[in-house]
């Protein structure tokens, strides 16, 4: 009999979950099924009371149309909201079946756009080198964003370590927030909906940092209300026939042609803000989605405190610049815009309530939109510690230390991935790792590289337990000449342990990773320049590991006996079939399995 296969502790949830968001789902469609029929009804009962009320000549049939027709509008409305529930209730059942699908298969979920979409990370001190960004990286795996701000932050949380007060403080906000991931997909259901872009927060923000001078002097707030008294005023003596035809015709040529006037000073904020109504909508219900959650942790707390603005809230403000935004939406429709904006001076109205709010929040936007982002940033990685219950959160400590035990790589599934214990303390250590090709040794790297750039991110780790310091990986693992720059592979290595030197020098808290220093050169260079490189990083305080083919490096252990650690990776021969345990031990690798490999491509040796 064979083993059973390990059930994922989280498919118990998802599953319970996705048979609720069917449920809900179910539920809205059936009800708008009803309000079809119920639309359909009233609009037919409304009907047949005005026909019926017309032949016999009796004045209740404006009541009974009227309350049909008032039915009839209800109805559509209730039918808005609902087809709306049913789009973000289609949008959460997408995204519990995305997790429930990695919880099973143990594979990633339907990859999302980098947050460094079209820039180069080859000159980043390690993004290029452990599978940051691109397919099957690590932000896919963590990133969980739908508001391009959100996916800028994540990435950005990737990109360079934080301050270990701001670690802490995330670890213990992504703890709080993974508690509750109903939460999570609530706010992901929202966001995905309609995605806040980039390009609608720069031009917010353009907005609002350009000097507005439209309709800014004071009298203007007098003319908004004097003119539709006058108007309406004429209106109404038109209706009871105090003022003839020809006059009335004459002034409502005056009233659309003084409107139009003032909306030709409109066009150019209309223009810069038209477009973006959903996009606001998402921000206004996201903010106050936070708002709402009862949050205890710091970085919760403070994030929520950054919503409030002079005694309102920030979801409250959002929702009146939304609500201007639609009002202005009124020009879409000429039968309606061009008779409330003669009578009424719609756009001043609208423009008058801009500045307003302009003056109100042009300092507090930003923050909103960075504030929501946070929390995306956030809800990433407490859903991704809610999926990995086994991870742990790293003790941060001072000094130059990385101890780790049963550490993995990230991105390896749990069924194939090997862990290993490993560990250095104090500065001028460096760790060599020897090794027979395809042992591991480069997989080790990007192991103990990757999960320091998820601590330093303030995620969990794939590890057991785990203690380090704050520092940022710097590593020279992948080089490739450029042809555009006439930079040689080994110009481009040059370039990349310059810039490590310069970091070592400096003092930085660097954690250095080299793979096969100066592979493009012989091996007698080779070797000199490796020593030599070691020996200064170690004089200068470096911390780091090296990988390398050069059994000769690893002699510096008996030179530098408290600065030079060996360990190696093995592998075992049955014939010329290989096998590799991935497991890393002390000492020096003895093993070699180049030659079998090249009989095996046909090269006879």
């Amino acid at each position: 009999m064979g083993m059973k296969a390990k059930v994922h502790p989280r498919v118990g949830f998802y599953e319970d979950k996705l048979v609720a968001v069917r449920a809900r789902l179910e539920a809205a469609r059936r009800k708008r099924s009803a309000l079809a029929w119920a639309r359909f009804g009233t609009i037919i009962l409304a009907l047949l009371a005005g026909y019926f009320g017309w032949e016999n000549q009796e004045a209740w049939w404006v009541v009974a149309v009227l309350g049909g027709l008032a039915a009839f509008g209800r109805a559509i409305a209730l039918d808005v909201d609902n087809n709306g529930r049913i789009r973000r209730l289609e949008g959460l059942k997408g995204l519990v079946e995305q997790e429930l699908y990695f919880v099973r298969e143990d594979k990633p979920v339907k990859a999302a756009e980098d947050g460094l979409q079209g820039n180069d990370t080859t000159e980043h001190p390690y993004a290029f080198d452990l599978d940051i960004f691109g397919k099957g990286s690590l932000y896919r795996m963590v990133n969980r964003c739908h508001t391009e701000p959100g996916q800028r932050m994540l990435a950005d949380w990737l990109l360079a370590p934080a301050d270990r007060e701001t670690i802490l403080e995330r670890q213990e906000a992504v703890k709080e927030l993974g508690a509750d991931p109903d939460g999570l997909f609530d706010l992901a259901a929202l966001t995905q909906e309609t995605p806040v872009r980039q390009a609608t927060v720069d031009r917010i923000l353009r907005w609002l940092r350009k000097p507005q001078s439209t309709f800014r002097e004071g009298y203007w707030k007098v003319v908004r209300w004097v003119y539709p008294v006058v108007s309406l005023g004429v209106l109404a003596a038109y209706g009871v026939g105090l003022v003839p035809s020809a006059v009335f015709g004459l002034c409502c040529v005056v009233f659309v042609a003084f409107s139009a006037s003032l909306s030709k000073r409109v066009i150019e904020p209309y223009i810069v803000l038209s477009g973006i109504v959903g996009e606001i909508g998402t921000l206004s219900e996201g903010v106050r989605m936070v708002e709402g959650r009862a949050l205890k942790a710091a970085l919760n707390r403070r994030l929520q405190d950054e919503l409030k603005a002079r005694g309102a809230t920030g979801s409250a403000e959002i929702q009146g610049l939304d609500r201007l935004l639609h009002r202005f939406d009124y020009r879409l429709n000429p039968f309606i815009f061009i008779p409330l904006n003669a009578f009424l001076l719609w756009d001043l109205w609208q423009m008058l309530g801009l500045n307003e709010w302009r003056d109100r929040n042009k300092d507090a936007v930003e923050r909103w939109i960075n504030t929501l982002a946070a929390m995306e940033a956030l809800g990433s990685v407490s859903l991704m510690h809610y999926n990995r219950p086994g991870w742990v959160f790293p003790e941060i400590t001072g000094g130059r230390d990385f101890e780790a035990t049963r550490l993995g790589h990230p991105l390896i599934p749990e069924g194939k991935r090997v862990a290993n214990d490993f560990a250095t303390r104090g500065a001028g250590q460096l760790d060599l790792v020897t090794g027979s090709n395809m042992a591991g040794k480069s997989t080790f790297l990007r192991t103990v590289g990757v999960n320091i750039v998820l601590a330093m991110a303030g995620a969990p780790v794939c590890a057991d337990t785990c203690r380090l310091s704050v520092g940022l990986v710097a590593s020279s693992m992948r080089v490739a000449d450029n042809l555009e720059d006439s930079t040689s592979t080994f110009y481009a290595e040059l370039k990349k342990l310059r810039s490590i030197i310069d970091r070592v020098k400096r003092k930085e808290p660097v954690f250095i990773l080299l793979d096969e220093i100066l592979r493009g050169t012989n091996s007698r260079d080779r070797l000199a320049g490796s020593q030599a490189l070691v020996r200064q990083l170690i004089r200068d305080g470096a911390v780091g590991i090296v990988a390398t083919h050069d059994l000769e490096l690893a002699q510096m252990e008996a030179e530098l006996p408290k600065k030079v650690h060996n360990y190696y990776f093995d592998v075992q021969f049955n014939g010329d079939e290989l096998n590799f345990d991935y497991t890393l031990r002390k000492g020096v690798c003895t093993t070699r399995n180049a030659e079998v490999l090249m009989r095996q491509i046909g090269i006879e040796v």
